[in-house]
């Protein structure tokens, strides 16, 4: 019971991190990212599947909530990214769970990070890029709720049709973005085992 609790916390804690952070990148700093997965991935790789999958659907579910509380700014939609959450833990979790193949060198440990970052960004490339598809088709989403929105204008601009303009739209946005977040979150997961040790010293 006593580990649970202590996995509920990281949970919630990750979560509300996870919104300052974005916040943090977005709205203060002005940087056309999402950077919303970064505690995702470090509960990931600290405490495994399940609590990350309760961090990055979750997290989608509270991100309605506090745009509409902080931002003033009705998203209902943004529910629809809790996939996107999810596919992410997945596809970090069968590469984390080998913990043991990541302390053979720095270099691959590096290789790995990588190969996170760009098989989760084709994942939600594609996911992501479908559900703005059908957002931008049949709602008026803000500028300031969809960091893509200014590449898949830019698209369409160029005679693209809606669905293409989606997809390439997500591309450098999302590269960049799983590339920041899972080296990030993995930094996070080392600071995690030096300050409260392994998880089975809970």
């Amino acid at each position: 019971m006593k580990r649970n609790v202590k996995i509920g916390i990281f949970c919630f804690i990750s979560i509300f991190l996870n919104l300052g952070l974005s916040l943090l990148a977005y709205d203060v700093c002005h940087f056309p990212l999402f950077l919303d997965t970064v505690f995702t991935v470090a509960i990931v790789f600290y405490l495994g599947l399940i609590p990350g999958l309760i961090v990055g659907i979750l997290y989608n579910f509270t991100d309605v909530l506090f745009n509409l509380i902080v931002r003033g700014i009705n998203s209902p939609t943004n529910i629809f990214f809790s996939i996107c959450g999810a596919a992410i833990v997945i596809v970090t979790w069968l590469f984390a769970r080998k913990k043991e193949e990541f302390q053979i060198s720095l270099s691959i440990t590096i290789l790995y990070l990588l190969l996170i970052s760009l098989i989760s960004s084709f994942v939600t490339i594609f996911i992501g890029g479908t559900f703005d598809f059908i957002r931008f088709s049949f709602y008026d989403i803000p500028d300031s709720m969809a960091p893509i929105k200014q590449f898949t204008d830019s698209f369409v601009s160029q005679k693209f049709n809606l669905f293409a303009s989606c997809i390439l739209g997500q591309i450098p946005i999302s590269i960049t973005d799983r590339i920041i977040s899972t080296f990030a979150g993995y930094g996070v997961y080392k600071l995690y085992i030096k300050l409260f040790g392994a998880p089975e010293e809970f």
